[in-house]
């Protein structure tokens, strides 16, 4: 069943798929082609991700928000895009990400010490990590978007997440 449509879907805010509120997605456009032997029931939801990128980006935002989440901490001025980073790898990007959470939770809880802070905070990070993951996972599934090659970058960008995550607080 060959598909001639284009379904667009335009981020919210910014990118952050928080910013938009309680409304969501702020704008969807849909054309048809001008097959004839297009029906309106073979319609179809599936997205193809032309690289890494996107699922990347949706990991660090659904990251981030699970984190700001789990810390009671706000994510709104973090960098979104990976663009405003240039240089940068997927893993530095998050990482980068849960470093300025990290600062923000030092600075929330002066009654500790830094280090005390960040033993406190590592371990929600791990936990924001892991919820990320499960949610990225878990949208890009039901958006049919989620190829096998796909999968495997993703789980292989959440393992090297978690594993650098261990290797920068590994007290806690």
């Amino acid at each position: 069943m060959a598909a001639d449509d284009d379904i667009m879907v335009f981020p919210i805010g910014a990118v952050h798929p928080r910013l938009g509120g309680p409304r969501g997605v702020k704008s969807v456009g849909h054309y048809t082609g001008h097959s004839p032997q297009r029906h309106s029931w073979e319609d179809s939801a599936d997205i193809s991700l032309s690289d890494g990128r996107q699922a990347a980006e949706l990991l660090y935002s659904a990251t981030m928000d699970q984190i700001g989440q789990l810390t009671g901490l706000e994510t709104s001025s973090l960098p979104l895009h990976e663009s405003s980073m240039p240089g940068l790898s997927h893993s530095q990007h998050l990482l980068t990400g849960v470093e300025a959470l990290a600062e923000r939770y030092c600075h929330r809880h002066p009654e500790l010490d830094r280090d005390s802070a960040l033993s406190a905070f590592a371990p929600l990070a791990r936990a924001g990590l892991e919820r990320g993951y499960a949610e990225t996972c878990e949208v890009l599934k039901q958006l049919n978007a989620l190829s096998d090659a796909g999968a495997a970058q993703l789980q292989g960008l959440y393992l090297l997440c978690a594993r650098l995550l261990t290797e920068r607080w590994p007290q806690a």
